[in-house]
């Protein structure tokens, strides 16, 4: 135990050198005294090479005091039998402190065995306090973040709800200290903590032994146990060895790679012993080996951390987003620091002139006196190596260092020392220093090959953006402007005269109210069939559109037309408030190539449907385009149903600039050896006067284009058929694309005949014209060779 919780301990009898009693009032051992004591840890321990570690305490000042028996410590945790060097310690048990005769230091003698985890988790019982800070009244306490976070968190557990939770918190706001309050107010019994990188795997255990700063701030009383902490670094040889490292510890921090590292049984085995699952950085979490992880834990509790819940490659990352705080918030309240964005135009050596700018920058802050750091960030390994020579050019007081992943430990170890020390203050790097890199001096960023997303990039901004205090000040971003963006929050963001104080706080909540609002529709679907995750939906952009005339749709009715034993998903999963239903529909048939009694053709078929309500629209896709549910329209959405069809269809490609066809379908009613030919490429020059003949129509036209500055495909047919050679990422992608269109197709406003002339028809061009080019929009073949 540490401490003695308030109660007078009993103490052993203290002796001098020679044996003789020493009176209290012994001049020697003078009360009201202080001493420093370092930090007391238990007896380390192993298993297979991964350490398992408590704090018993922390470092702290003891005042020395006279109670009856002899001498004790008095700390901010607790009080301990004091010894000096002249008394005879006879190696008993409990945890006692051996004080220097002359100076302030102190050490510790005896009592170094870990609690066990179920000492620790019965001490956390009253220790938690939900106190927030408040700075205007020098009151400590949790962060705003860190308070709502718990509270959200704590209030979903009592949901029993098996969906992971997802938690979204500005980088600099807590997100370490808001897990250590939840593993103490919960009382969680035994902790699983993924991180991406070693580095972060030793900065959060460290934290956890510490329980954070929640002691500090008498958010958790002083009285209470600091975790049994195991540091997952090397695969375990076995499933004893697994239990045995489990069991020990409270929390188990590890990365994917450690936990992999063991076999798929020795890695359930552990797994088996955690009841919570913790994942930061949690934007990781797409990957396959994090997914696996998260999947070991179902129907176990699991919160996802992150500051940016969105991926560079589109995919969601699951579960329930239950809170999010928002940026802007954040930086109002200080814990965010501005920003000063500086955006450098030079077309024949950007390089230089980046690097020139941030090296300016630097020198005017340190005169300044702000102790900071300049990271030139590039995206490859080659490029790094280039940029060396050019900054041990413009600033070789400031040692520039080089770190990447292919140098040598002792290397890369050797240039962020150089950094720590100040021996360097300039470190060009290949996205080393984001995860797990923790240098608050780290404040100029020399951008030199911009992110090609948003999240990726408010990722990065904010390790700079940290605030810590006066001495440290606000950070620079340095960007190029010679590269074009395609996206267009990051053409905002790049722009010339761009705010990004502001900017940054608007795009932040636009991309997390985007997957507050993904989360919140994927939740509407309450119990979803378990044969088919939602998550791994991808329809294709295609629908066919009824009108309706109901005042509530039934797809309970999807029965009356597809028999519940040709549903693999059943029953129907609903969202009720946004009017979609799903399912999967099993077809058994005969295969076509002969006749084989015991080989058969499988197909399984997505089905969608939306309805919305206030336009009286009825979107149903599915990827068997075979028909166009006529039935199926019926059965939901009424027997009065009217699919749209007819020229009115094309209004969809309305609004869409520079619209190029690329496959037009035209019927002839006269011509019955060829009433039907179809226009592709080149051909479709032809196709287009043809199709505008009186006695021949368009049954069906694809085309490109932009809208919004987006590359955008459409297609539609006289059948009602409208489609996108885009997919979906989600269901609530499809609905929203399902309301694009939908509006188009309504609006009496758009004319068909406008839209015809708007196309951009082609021509084959023999020779070059007269005439200076501007630009040339290259053929996707060049692309895809």
């Amino acid at each position: 135990m540490n401490g003695s919780n308030g109660r007078r301990p009993a103490l052993p009898a203290v002796h001098t050198e020679v044996g003789t009693l020493i009176r209290p009032d012994d001049p020697r051992h003078d009360s009201g005294l202080e001493r420093q004591v370092p930090d007391c840890w238990a007896r380390e321990y192993a298993v297979d090479n991964s350490t398992i570690t408590q704090l018993l305490v922390p470092e702290q000042t003891i005042e020395i005091s006279d109670q009856v028996g002899g001498k004790v410590g008095v700390g901010s945790s607790g009080s301990w039998p004091l010894f000096f060097p002249s008394d005879r310690y006879d190696g008993w048990e409990r945890r006692s402190i051996r004080a220097d005769r002359q100076g302030q230091g102190a050490s510790w003698l005896g009592g170094r065995m870990r609690s066990s985890p179920s000492e620790v988790i019965e001490s956390f019982h009253g220790a938690f306090s939900f106190q927030t800070e408040d700075r205007t009244r020098n009151i400590a306490g949790l962060r705003l973040p860190q308070m709502g976070a718990v509270h959200a968190v704590l209030g979903y557990w009592t949901t029993r709800a098996t969906q992971p939770a997802t938690v979204v918190m500005p980088t600099g706001t807590g997100k370490t200290d808001t897990m250590v309050a939840l593993l103490v107010a919960a009382r969680i019994a035994r902790l699983l903590v993924i991180v991406p990188l070693d580095a972060l795997r030793n900065q959060l255990a460290a934290k956890f032994e510490r329980l954070g700063v929640l002691q500090e701030s008498r958010v958790v009383t002083s009285n209470a146990l600091r975790p049994v902490v195991g540091r997952l670094e090397h695969a375990l040889s076995n499933e004893g060895a697994a239990r045995h490292f489990a069991t020990a510890c409270n929390v188990i921090v590890a990365t994917p790679a450690a936990l992999r590292a063991s076999t798929p049984v020795v890695r359930q085995a552990l797994i088996e012993t955690c009841s919570h699952l913790f994942i930061d950085e949690a934007h990781h979490v797409g990957a396959t080996t994090w997914k696996e992880i998260r999947e070991a834990f179902k129907g176990k509790p699991v919160v996802q951390f992150t500051a940016t819940p969105f991926r560079e490659d589109g995919r969601h990352l699951g579960g329930r987003l239950i809170y999010a705080f928002p940026l802007r918030e954040a930086q109002q309240a200080g814990y965010f620091s501005t920003i000063r964005y500086m955006s450098v135009l030079d077309f024949t050596d950007p390089d230089r002139a980046v690097a020139t700018e941030a090296v300016a920058r630097l020198r005017s802050d340190l005169e300044a006196g702000l102790d900071h750091i300049v990271m030139a960030r590039v995206r490859r390994i080659g490029r790094a190596q280039e940029l060396l020579p050019l900054y041990k050019e413009l600033a070789p007081e400031f040692n520039p260092v080089v770190v990447h992943s292919t140098l040598r430990p002792k290397e890369r170890r050797a240039a962020l020392t150089a950094l720590w020390e100040r021996g360097s203050r300039i470190i060009i790097c290949v996205d080393m220093l984001g995860e797990g890199f923790d240098l608050p001096s780290l404040k100029i960023a020399a951008i030199h090959e911009p992110h090609r997303s948003l999240g990726v990039t408010l990722q990065f901004v904010g390790r700079f953006a940290r605030a810590v205090d006066e001495r440290i000040g606000a950070a620079t971003v340095i960007v190029p402007r010679a590269e074009p963006q395609s996206d267009a929050n990051l053409r905002r963001l790049y722009a010339e005269d761009a705010d990004w104080n502001i900017l940054i706080q608007d795009l932040s909540e636009v991309a997390v109210g985007a997957q507050q609002v993904l989360s919140d529709f994927e939740a509407g679907f309450g119990t979803v069939p378990e044969e088919v995750a939602l998550r791994n939906l991808r329809p294709r952009m295609s629908t066919v559109v009824y009108r309706t005339r109901v005042g509530n749709w039934r797809p309970e009715n999807v029965t009356d037309v597809i028999p519940e034993d040709r549903l693999l998903t059943y029953p129907v999963a609903v969202n009720d408030r946004d009017h979609v239903a799903w399912f999967v529909t099993k077809n058994i048939e005969p295969v076509r190539w002969g006749d084989v009694r015991f080989v058969e053709d499988t197909t399984y078929d997505l089905y969608v449907l939306y309805w919305d309500e206030e336009k009286q629209l009825l979107y149903i896709n599915s990827s068997n385009t075979d028909s166009v549910y006529p039935e199926l329209a019926a059965a939901v959405g009424g027997d009065d149903v009217e699919r749209i069809t007819g020229e009115n269809v094309y209004r969809v490609m309305a609004q869409v600039a520079r619209l190029v066809p690329t496959t037009v379908g035209v019927l002839d009613f006269r011509n019955r050896s060829r009433r039907f030919s179809i226009h592709v490429g080149a051909d479709v020059t032809e196709g287009f006067p043809t199709a505008e003949s009186q006695t021949k129509t368009k049954t069906n036209i694809f085309a490109t284009g932009f809208e919004e500055g987006d590359h955008v495909s459409i297609g539609a047919s006289l059948k009602g058929r409208v489609w996108s050679y885009q997919a979906a990422e989600n269901l609530k992608q499809w609905v929203d694309w399902c309301n694009h269109v939908g509006s188009k197709l309504i609006d009496e406003g758009i004319s068909v005949d406008e839209v015809m002339r708007g196309f951009i028809r082609p021509l084959v061009v023999e020779v070059r014209p007269p005439y200076v080019p501007l630009a040339l929009e290259w053929p996707w073949e060049v692309y895809a060779n």
